[in-house]
């Protein structure tokens, strides 16, 4: 006499090449599906490259939103990697260069502004995250003293925690030229971080 199971099985995890072509064909709960997996790491990388709670929050639902858009526009072809991972985060590093060139034209903006006759306290809202920002702040000044594209090479494979072949995807250059970058830039970092607290 045989015994059976009566658990059913699990059926296997659903891959990221499966959510993509379900973005193909239009399907909203594939960019659901992928929002689970990725929005934390997308949120990661915008916190530590902004500094800031709430620019990685708005990073991270516009990253969605141009994710869903990209597809709505066109078909993009079979994913290209195993992982949808990296695409995300090429998307978020877009959308941050946005957001910074529009916070400069805002910043430039209400400076030429007379000032205001009252400032609210907002003590309460920031003491929560002062000394996480604060820590943060202190290895973004290290990290701006790099060139830029030593920077960017550390922010995608250290926070986002990309392979050197999925950060040279999102960079556009090749694999030795990403661990090239990590190298420099890992020699230099403890004397900036040094110097900047």
């Amino acid at each position: 006499m045989t015994m059976t199971s009566s658990r059913p099985e699990k059926p296997p995890p659903v891959r990221d090449g499966d959510l993509w072509d379900a973005l193909r064909r239009q399907e909203p709960e594939a960019l659901g599906e992928l929002f689970g997996r990725y929005a934390a790491a997308v949120h990661a990388y915008a916190v530590r490259h902004t500094g800031s709670y709430a620019y990685a929050d708005d990073a991270v639902q516009a990253t969605f939103m141009t994710a869903w858009r990209y597809f709505a526009r066109s078909d993009p072809g079979p994913l290209k990697y195993e992982t949808a991972k990296p695409w995300l985060l090429a998307i978020a590093r877009n959308e941050l260069r946005n957001t910074t060139r529009a916070r400069r034209r805002l910043t430039q903006f209400l400076l030429r502004q007379p000032a205001p006759l009252h400032h609210p306290d907002h003590a309460e809202t920031v003491a929560a995250r002062v000394d996480s920002e604060a820590h943060l702040d202190d290895v973004r000044r290290a990290l701006a003293a790099l060139p830029q594209h030593e920077r960017e090479t550390i922010e995608l494979v250290y926070w986002a925690e990309l392979s050197i072949a999925e950060a040279a995807a999102v960079l556009g250059v090749a694999e030795g030229t990403v661990k090239a970058r990590l190298s420099r830039a890992r020699r230099r970092l403890p004397a900036l971080l040094e110097e900047n607290r």
